[in-house]
């Protein structure tokens, strides 16, 4: 297989804790490219998988947490790239699944990718990246007052409780929704790095040197294909919240 290498810049500084945050690209039209992407190894249905499950729901998963990382700043996704390493096989049931999600959520995406098929691997991986377009007065990135609520919706699940309790995810459609109201500032998706990792990047934002949660969770524990996502939001619309999200969620403070 062909590898690309980019060229690195001279100088250039690095930034700690990149991975798995979508890229935005400058278009030089009052737009940026965003890119998100996530990715599942050794979950399928292969012997040797650690995790067996269905094709269809690991695709569901990729798509999830994709599409929550593009939604998340603002942006309005309008394709879709698959990396199969399972095999040809499946190709056809990935696909599917990604024209059912975009069909029931209301979006048009153009799907590409590719299959591994010249080697065969001993456990399932695959790569799904959303591409997304964000003007940059649409982007979120505003700085609200001190009336700021922070809640989780949903509750963090990985492995096999993701299947075990369907119950506790936060539907992908009422994420959909959360980023649509403009008293919701920021919705972060909780993934393997857990609470304590979203916290610390609220933290640090809105310089909340002294601002506790109490947080009924694990905030260590890995919060799998985002079956949870932190928010902050307008504290007068708090009724708002409840009613939209109901049972999913969980305050802070």
């Amino acid at each position: 297989m062909r590898k690309f290498s980019v060229p690195q810049r001279k100088n250039r500084k690095t930034k700690p804790d990149l991975m798995g945050q979508p890229l935005c690209i400058h278009a030089g039209d009052g737009r940026e490219l965003v890119i998100a992407t996530d990715n599942a190894g050794g979950i399928g249905l292969k012997p040797n998988d650690n995790v067996q499950v269905a094709y269809q729901t690991v695709a569901e998963s990729l798509f999830r947490v994709s599409l929550m990382d593009c939604l998340s700043i603002g942006a309005t996704p309008f394709a879709v790239t698959i990396s199969n390493f399972v095999g040809d096989e499946i190709w056809e049931e990935l696909e599917q699944t990604v024209r059912s999600l975009e069909t029931s959520l209301g979006f048009s995406l153009d799907i590409t990718g590719s299959t591994e098929s010249n080697m065969e691997m001993s456990q399932s991986a695959i790569s799904l990246s959303m591409l997304g377009w964000v003007h940059f007065a649409e982007k979120r990135i505003e700085i609200p007052s001190e009336e700021l609520g922070v809640a989780i919706i949903g509750e963090p699940l990985v492995g096999n409780d993701v299947i075990d309790y369907p119950e506790k995810i936060a539907p992908l459609e009422l994420f959909v929704t959360i980023t649509k109201q403009r008293w919701i500032y920021d919705s972060l998706p909780v993934g393997s790095k857990g609470i304590q990792h979203r916290i610390k990047e609220l933290k640090e934002k809105y310089k909340w040197e002294d601002r506790d949660f109490v947080i009924p969770f694990d905030v260590n524990a890995s919060g799998g294909p985002s079956t949870s996502f932190i928010i902050t939001y307008d504290r007068k619309h708090k009724g708002n919240l409840i009613r939209i999200a109901d049972r999913y969620t969980t305050f802070f403070d």
